[in-house]
């Protein structure tokens, strides 16, 4: 009986010893490596800044004109309208100008959408259509400048003469990396050029009398059957990746 007493006692103060020497662990502290850092970052919003000046009046076409620079105007419209005749033109007429710096990269496109012909473009009794203006349009197309000339004299409806110079503005785009001032780079921008020839030598189809009858049209027709023409272009300036 006293030896299994013994055992007992000698047992729990085993037990003991053990909890006190856990308990020394537990409650410190083990040391370690410890490594700490702090990272953070800052931004503003990119600049974009891009400002399109539409010309609404436009300088494609004028009220006056001249046969030779520093003459008397040999054209002078009657009224309010601007006017087009035989012997006028103009050459690289801008509708907008660009400017800004944007510090994205951006894409630069044109449409001329409303291009119209409106009125009576006729040159004779069977009333054939007839356009004796020769449009072109220049911008960049791709990696270079090029000029798309489009010959009215050959197109057999106002449609057609439409659809040629809106095909022909919308080939027109450009791309800019960052930072690009973009007033720098009007070279690249859309110009549009026309021609009304004095003489049908230059412009196969045209004739003097189709030219007289279409003018006979002007001075008779009244409202919307008087033959003019509109040319609005719009340019729209995008962010690309």
């Amino acid at each position: 009986m006293t030896s299994k007493k013994n055992r007992t006692l000698r047992a729990a103060v085993l037990m003991l010893a053990l909890v006190l020497i856990t308990s020394c662990f537990v409650g410190g502290t083990f040391a370690k490596y410890v490594t700490s850092g702090d990272a953070g970052d800052n931004a503003r919003v990119a600049k974009w800044g891009v400002s399109i000046t539409a010309h609404d009046t436009g300088d494609v076409f004028a009220k006056e004109y001249d046969a030779i620079a520093g003459q008397d105007n040999t054209v002078i419209a009657g009224g309010e309208y601007k006017v087009i005749a035989p012997g006028t033109k103009k050459d690289n007429a801008a509708l907008v100008t660009l400017s800004g710096k944007p510090e994205v990269s951006v894409q630069v496109t044109y449409n001329a959408e409303h291009f119209s012909l409106t009125g009576n473009w006729i040159g004779d009794e069977n009333n054939t259509f007839y356009c004796p203006l020769i449009i072109k349009v220049t911008g960049k197309v791709g990696d270079a400048v090029k000029t798309e000339t489009i010959n009215c004299v050959e197109k057999t409806s106002a449609a057609e003469v439409e659809t040629a110079v809106k095909n022909a503005v919308a080939a027109c785009s450009a791309t800019y990396g960052p930072n690009t001032d973009l007033s720098t780079v009007a070279g690249d921008g859309l110009k549009i050029s026309w021609e009304w020839p004095f003489e049908g030598t230059a412009n196969q189809g045209q004739t003097d009398a189709k030219d007289t009858y279409l003018g006979n049209q002007a001075a008779t027709a009244t409202g919307l059957d008087i033959p003019a023409i509109h040319v609005p272009v719009t340019a729209t300036v995008t962010q690309i990746d």
